[in-house]
């Protein structure tokens, strides 16, 4: 009968916990089960080597490794002699250190660092690792140099950044009095208006079949381009306006048309204030634009600039994408005016799929909430 230590005791769940375990590694489990037979239900040896069907000298082994260090880790595998490590913790830095910085703090021409670029610096610096070695180095540290993805470096630390944030935020979650609205404004540059060679077999397109996906000619045939130009409400998710522009053509004068629409579709006398959330570009912000938004004519406009960086905080850019993905990607046309009749056509049935927009980001509500 093996004693009950306060030592024992103290890791009893645990090691029973362990030989329950559908997901901890095997060898461990049944170790762990070999544990709890002898040394917590008092099994003998031989029972416990019978049920277990493990051999007699295994069972005493665990056990007595178990009783000289209670613990899960007495019941790991010992560490194992062999051939000593051809690269040591300072060959491996080498390899990190390299690897997080930008080829031309390096003195390199390369757009980024290669395993092969790596391997290279490495050995000028003492270090005669191949590319095998830097893949493995990098993958066991999890640095991935060849990869980038976008992100926005918004200095947040900007006096206005939060006040304006804030506001939106508040625009988009509170009630306002019945007789102010929301709107966002906001326009998508360079929309491709592309077409087909003519003569093509099929016209250029096959639709899709069991098996087979829709197929359309890679070459194509470019018209121009456009720019939308959208005023969106989102309490309802319509359209107050919205208009199609030469990519080039669109100025000041074409944002501040788009406002004046904005103030003949929603009346004096049932908007007194409309607030305008838009970003900071420079149709937006030109001194046009502010003499405008001073004029008595605009008196009713109250606008809201999205902080630098920040312009997912604009509602408008949201419609922008859906509406693009849903009505105008992979589209042919014949010409600039096939173009603009289409897109106009589908800014009619937008009105049919419209719904309210939805805003769950609140940051006064999350600082509130957490401890």
């Amino acid at each position: 009968m093996i004693e009950r230590t306060p030592e024992l005791a103290a890791v009893e769940d645990e090691i029973r916990s362990l030989a329950r375990s559908p997901s901890a590694e095997a060898r461990l489990v049944w170790r762990a089960a070999i544990v709890v037979a002898r040394v917590y239900d008092g099994i003998g040896s031989v029972k416990t080597s019978e049920q277990l069907r493990v051999p007699r000298q295994t069972v005493a082994k665990w056990v007595q490794r178990f009783l000289a260090q209670p613990g899960i880790d007495s019941l790991r595998d010992s560490d194992r002699s062999g051939r000593p490590p051809t690269y040591g913790d300072r060959d491996h830095a080498v390899v990190l250190t390299l690897a997080c910085q930008r080829p031309e703090d390096v003195g390199r021409p390369e757009a980024r660092m290669t395993q092969a670029v790596i391997a290279e610096e490495a050995a000028k610096r003492g270090v005669p690792v191949s590319r095998s070695t830097v893949q493995r180095t990098m993958a066991a540290a999890e640095v991935r140099p060849h990869k980038e993805r976008y992100y926005l470096f918004t200095d947040k630390s900007d006096p206005e950044y939060v006040p304006r944030r804030d506001a939106i935020c508040d625009l988009y979650t509170q009630d306002l009095p019945p007789d102010q609205i929301v709107v966002c404004f906001d326009e998508q540059t360079g929309l491709q208006a592309l077409g087909l060679r003519p003569g093509l077999p099929h016209g250029g397109r096959r639709t899709a079949e069991p098996g087979r996906d829709a197929l359309i000619e890679h070459q194509y045939v470019r018209h121009g381009s456009r720019t939308l130009a959208a005023v969106v409400r989102p309490d309802t998710g319509q359209l107050v306006c919205a208009e199609v522009f030469p990519s080039r053509g669109y100025d000041t004068p074409c944002a501040i048309a788009m406002l004046e629409s904005v103030l003949d579709v929603l009346p004096a006398e049932r908007y007194a204030k409309v607030h305008v959330v838009m970003d900071n570009g420079p149709t937006h912000r030109s001194n046009a634009m502010k003499a405008f938004l001073a004029s008595p004519e605009a008196s009713r406009l109250h606008v809201v600039y999205t902080p630098t960086h920040a312009s997912w905080l604009n509602l408008a850019e949201n419609f922008l994408s859906r509406f693009h993905r849903r009505y105008l990607a992979g589209k042919r046309y014949e010409s600039l005016d096939a173009f603009d009749t289409d897109t106009y056509r589908c800014i009619d049935d937008y009105a049919r799929v419209a719904r309210p927009m939805r805003w769950a980001y609140n940051p006064k509500r999350n600082q509130a909430a957490s401890p």
